[in-house]
């Protein structure tokens, strides 16, 4: 009877131990909030949780890519409106007017000094850098100024090309000889030196107001080919700016169903959480009930009897 009673009475207690362990492990999973915490509570299922983690890995990965390169994009399409406010009807009026016969001497060094105005804006510009110190201009030679002071390119020949998904290369600056057609016989600031070299001589004949005026004429074709290269340039970047809007909006779209099937694999949903909270309660009743079932085992009178 003895042996009988103290086997009951140890049973009583593996289970009291087995739902205080069982209480404890659904009370990590809540705390944790979700179902699944070691690869052997579910093989598959954590297999399958490492394959939508390294998903969501790569998707925000290309999603810093996709910031990097907005923001590059978008100070460049700033810096471009600024350059093409400059290279603006008025600027050819302006060397058009330099050949006009009723200036005088006077006149064309004032035009000059404007012209150069313009021309150290326009190398002002051309050295932008971005937020983080680097030269917008310059392709892949980013810590080094892109243009010396006489406007001849030292930049990088080659542009800026990121990686913004996966299937998706995309060129996320211009190089400085490509946007002021440095190098070519429309380079910019060479054709606004000569244009100023040009007006600062004096004109004393015919022959000399004759050389002004093809220098001058030379020179607004220069100009007018900067504006149209310029706006093409801006169509390329404006282009690819919603081309990675369109990508962020895909991707969005994408981590979100990611996101949902990670949390359904590791039971982090709302489903498998409402269920964790049902077995909380059941555990804590069953404890609940071992403690009950064990205080009455202890005050019946055989387990007084076997003190």
């Amino acid at each position: 009877m003895r042996i009988s009673s103290l086997y009951m009475f140890q049973r009583q207690i593996n289970n009291m131990s087995n739902s205080t362990a069982n209480a404890n492990d659904i009370a990590s999973r809540l705390a944790m909030g979700q179902s699944l915490l070691k690869p052997s509570d579910d093989p598959a299922g954590a297999s399958q949780a490492v394959i939508y983690q390294n998903s969501l890995a790569k998707i925000e990965q290309y999603e810093t890519a996709r910031q990097y390169a907005q923001d590059t994009l978008g100070q460049q399409d700033k810096v471009l409106n600024s350059i093409g406010s400059l290279l603006t009807k008025n600027l050819a009026e302006k060397i058009v007017a330099g050949g006009n016969g009723a200036y005088s001497d006077e006149d064309r060094a004032a035009l000059a000094k404007e012209l150069e105005g313009i021309r150290n804006n326009l190398l002002d510009l051309a050295n932008t850098r971005s937020s983080n110190g680097r030269y917008i201009f310059a392709g892949y030679n980013t810590g080094s100024e892109p243009f010396a002071k006489d406007g001849s390119y030292q930049g990088g020949t080659t542009a800026i090309v990121q990686k913004v998904a996966d299937s998706t290369d995309m060129q996320v600056s211009h190089t400085g000889n490509d946007v002021f057609l440095s190098g070519t016989e429309h380079d910019l600031f060479a054709a606004l030196d000569s244009a100023i070299t040009a007006l600062k001589e004096p004109v004393t004949e015919d022959a000399d107001r004759e050389a002004l005026q093809a220098t001058l004429d030379k020179v607004n074709i220069s100009i007018k080919k900067n504006i149209d290269n310029l706006g093409k340039v801006q169509a390329s970047v404006g282009t690819n700016l919603q081309q990675l809007e369109m990508l962020g909006a895909s991707a969005d779209t994408n981590k979100i169903d990611v996101e949902s099937r990670l949390q359904e694999t590791l039971g982090a949903d709302m489903d498998s959480f409402t269920t964790l909270v049902v077995q909380s309660k059941m555990t804590e009743f069953a404890l609940s009930s071992s403690f009950m079932v064990f205080q009455t085992m202890q005050q019946m009178s055989i387990f007084n009897m076997l003190r």
